[in-house]
């Protein structure tokens, strides 16, 4: 895979989430026409923990490093309410309360309200690209967020009663935030939709190719299978429905995950188109037992009988919030090591 300009064999990264240090608690931004940071301390602190996080990356090793989603509340146990709110929450059309939403996994939290035209009105990540951005130094720099179709699926629909209409809405707004942070220097854009829980409808696809249109970022598809308190959303394998109906995308990367499922999704994969790459979930995020580099190898190794190792990018199954630092740590230095040795293998 091409990195920064240069060719590198089993690029390492992680999708996204990390646990957040002690001190950071509660809401961080602003909502609407607020300020982007509550306070002054609060971005601060915030700025602290990105740091933070990046600086594990880059002691573990990663080519690619994230912000680590430290807006998240994890100190709680509604450390994804973000995932549902940050847009909503942010972009014209919404109204801050809702109805539970109505996937099993995530009731607990509330879906905003749609009420009219949904509307990107300001930039939503930039400070996050501007703190990791600067924790980064020269590495390349990847955001991770939650994607368009997730979102319409989430919310609470009062105005555009069409769930098609609804999605498109979003994917222009999240167009434009994509734009923008082009313009910013984002390297890479990663979306989180979970498939595994919709079905195939030829027009989800319509949605993520329309937020992802003209953007000049590499841009990856985090295909999840739920991840709320270290459960899994979806238990039952669903590589043979999604693929190869997702390779319709227009994304550079299709990422999944095999640590925790095993491998049985990557024989779908097989005819993964040659322009696109392939994300390795190779940590099992759901446990708190750190791999083995020699296991996470033999899982790199193995998808490489399905897409050639030169487009394969080694990641975590899913977001690592739910964790302790400590093991967050260990897991990502185990994942470095274990890219390492699987260079060693493939080279031979």
């Amino acid at each position: 895979m091409r990195i920064k300009g240069e060719d590198v064999l089993l690029p390492t990264t992680m999708v996204g989430s990390y646990p957040r240090p002690n001190w950071l608690r509660g809401k961080v931004f602003g909502e609407f026409d607020e300020p982007d940071y509550i306070d002054y301390g609060t971005k601060e602190a915030f700025e602290d923990a990105v740091r933070l996080c990046v600086d594990d990356q880059i002691r573990a090793g990663f080519d690619v490093v994230c912000d680590g989603q430290q807006y998240f509340e994890s100190e709680t146990t509604h450390e994804y309410g973000q995932v549902f709110h940050f847009w909503g929450h942010r972009l014209a059309g919404f109204k801050r309360w809702g109805e539970p939403i109505a996937i099993e996994l995530y009731k607990k939290f509330h879906a905003p309200m749609v009420v009219g035209d949904i509307e990107w009105v300001r930039p939503i990540f930039a400070p996050i690209l501007e703190a990791t951005r600067a924790a980064a130094g020269d590495r390349p720099v990847k955001l991770a967020m939650q994607g368009p179709l997730f979102l319409a699926f989430a919310v609470t629909d009062r105005y555009y009663g069409d769930p098609k209409s609804l999605a498109m809405a979003i994917a222009r707004a999240f167009n434009r935030e994509f734009k923008d942070l082009t313009a910013r220097g984002v390297d890479w854009i990663q979306i989180h939709e979970p498939l595994t829980y919709y079905g195939e409808e030829g027009w989800y696809l319509d949605v993520i190719n329309t937020a992802f249109d003209g953007v000049d970022a590499y841009k990856v598809w985090h295909i999840c299978y739920g991840n709320q308190g270290g459960n899994p959303g979806v238990q039952e394998p669903r590589g043979q429905d999604m693929f190869p109906f997702a390779f319709q995308a227009n994304v550079d990367q299709i990422h999944i995950e095999t640590m925790r499922r095993g491998p049985g999704d990557l024989p779908h994969l097989a005819k993964l188109p040659e322009h696109m790459d392939l994300g390795v979930g190779v940590i099992d995020v759901k446990s708190l037992v750190i791999e083995r580099p020699e296991e996470i190898a033999d899982r790199i190794v193995e998808a490489a009988r399905y897409v050639p190792a030169e487009r394969i990018c080694v990641s975590t199954d899913c977001g690592l919030l739910n964790l302790k630092r400590e093991h967050a740590q260990k897991k990502i230095q185990a994942l470095v090591e274990g890219a390492a040795l699987a260079r060693e293998r493939l080279s031979r």
